[in-house]
């Protein structure tokens, strides 16, 4: 803090403590994608920035002559109109509610010096923990179909926590259990169960179930808020399925900034190339999982199981890097060898 001392006589001086600036929102976004060893989603775009500019010094030492031209770099991010659809727009930066995000990147390269578009889109990790729900879902696809439509190169930059289930908590507390043998509960239990009070105290639609003795017996819970189940799975095959589409038409490069889980790391390995990370592991459930069910201490850490040591190796990735300044320009290496657009 800064200290302010008004000036005074004994009893009547006075002082006052000015407490620093608390951190604003961007700041406290960038410190949660630095916890997990990642850099903010909205930042790779000044690093594409810085390593343009890269590109372009070493093209041009090496040319003996030239300058680096004007306008190099410009970006619009990919925002949903009235109509659902992905538009060239832009919003300030960290007011994004979902856990996704993208942009066409507008560079002018050594190779493309009148300008070439990309298409980037990344987990946004400060936004529940960049997991993958129906909205995240529907980005990610319009997006990648974006670029396919417009015969454009695709980028994911993949930090995230795999598809997105959560619970029905207010309803944990009212779930009654129906035992074979109340005596011996080993023997396992016939249903999950709600008293007719608190059935009828829920949400038309909030479960489906069935009168029995006790109350009503719980078929499937769906829960209150949209998002939360089965369709994130769902939402899950329907990446996949365009990220397989977009591999077939264009070309896709995923980058791993940081953890990537589940259906995160099959939309890594589901592109045509594969950068990672050091402290970025492709894994399809966590090191404590799968120890609890081998029923002893096999592994004791993620990259074990889906670490560069183990996915260069194996090709899954192609290239691994230090830090996210390094993949960055990893990716500008990779895209100019690519057409700027398909079938150029």
């Amino acid at each position: 803090t800064r200290e302010f001392c008004v000036l005074g006589d004994g009893k009547d001086s006075v002082c006052m403590l000015d407490p620093y600036a608390t951190s604003n929102v961007i700041q406290t976004k960038r410190a949660i994608a630095r916890r997990v060893g990642s850099t903010y989603a909205y930042d790779f775009l000044g690093l594409l920035e810085v390593g343009l500019l890269g590109e372009w010094d070493n093209y041009l030492k090496d040319l003996g002559e030239g300058s680096v031209p004007s306008g190099i770099f410009s970006s619009q991010e990919l925002i949903e109109n009235e109509a659902g659809e992905l538009v060239p727009g832009s919003r300030p930066i960290g007011t994004n509610k979902e856990g996704m995000v993208a942009w066409v990147v507008s560079m002018k390269t050594p190779e493309y010096p009148e300008g070439r578009d990309v298409v980037f889109i990344a987990n946004d990790v400060t936004v529940k923990s960049g997991s993958f729900g129906v909205e995240e879902d529907e980005i990610y696809y319009k997006a990648s179909k974006y670029a396919r439509e417009n015969n454009l190169p695709r980028v994911y930059i993949a930090c995230n926590a795999g598809a997105r289930i959560g619970l029905y908590d207010s309803l944990k507390e009212k779930i009654n259990i129906k035992f074979y043998d109340a005596e011996s509960p080993s023997k396992g239990f016939e249903y999950l169960y709600l008293s007719d009070e608190d059935y009828k105290a829920l949400p038309e639609g909030a479960v489906n179930a069935r009168k029995v003795a006790e109350g009503w017996a719980v078929d499937d819970i769906i829960g209150e808020v949209h998002g939360i189940g089965v369709e994130n799975l769902q939402g899950s095959g329907k990446i996949a399925g365009e990220t397989s589409r977009a591999y077939d038409e264009i070309f896709t490069l995923s980058y791993v900034t940081g953890r990537s889980v589940g259906i995160g790391a099959y939309l890594n390995r589901l592109g045509q190339r594969v950068i990672q990370m050091k402290q970025g592991p492709m894994i399809l459930t966590g090191y404590s999982a799968l120890n609890k069910l081998l029923g002893r201490e096999v592994y004791n850490s993620q990259d074990q199981l889906g670490g560069p040591q183990i996915m260069y190796p194996n090709g899954v990735t192609h290239e691994v890097v230090d830090n996210d300044q390094e993949g960055v320009a990893s990716i500008l290496k990779w895209i100019s060898f690519v057409p700027k657009v398909v079938d150029a």
